[in-house]
């Protein structure tokens, strides 16, 4: 009777954990990818989606050049007709936009810290069935350099 208990507890925690990741490499950036969401580098741009869902989180790391990151995101915030543009007391900045398929987006532009600036693109996030492996796949994003 023991063993079955802790056997029927065992399968119930089990089920309960959301389906682990596998972590995945991209030069500097490392992401775990969610079971049944794909991740490719797309020229300088990581994509990691689920196209049953129409979601998506794309990572691009460019040069700053001579800009600010401040001079970057209201060039991309103009370029992408972005809203509600804020900052956050790290320096990131964040806003919202539509995706060229019309989905309901959103930005974050960080500072890599080595002369570059990392876009992260979210697409798909008021999608109830993908929100948790959206916050999961951000949330995870690494930068080893």
């Amino acid at each position: 009777m023991f063993r079955k208990a802790v056997l029927c507890v065992a399968v119930v925690v089990l089920l309960s954990v959301p389906a682990m990741g596998r972590v995945q490499i991209f030069g500097p950036l490392s992401v775990e990818v969610p079971s049944g969401w794909t991740a490719e580098r797309q020229g300088s741009v990581t994509v990691i989606k689920n196209a049953g869902e129409n979601a998506s989180v794309s990572v691009a790391v460019n040069s700053k050049g001579e800009a600010t990151l401040t001079d970057i995101t209201e060039r991309l915030y103009v370029q992408m007709n972005g809203t509600g543009l804020e900052q956050d007391e790290d320096g990131d900045y964040t806003f919202q936009f539509e995706s060229l398929a019309g989905t309901e987006s959103f930005a974050i532009i960080t500072d890599s810290g080595d002369g570059r600036y990392i876009l992260i693109s979210v697409t798909g996030y008021k999608n109830e069935n993908v929100q948790e492996d959206l916050d999961a796949i951000v949330d995870s994003l690494d930068w080893n350099e």
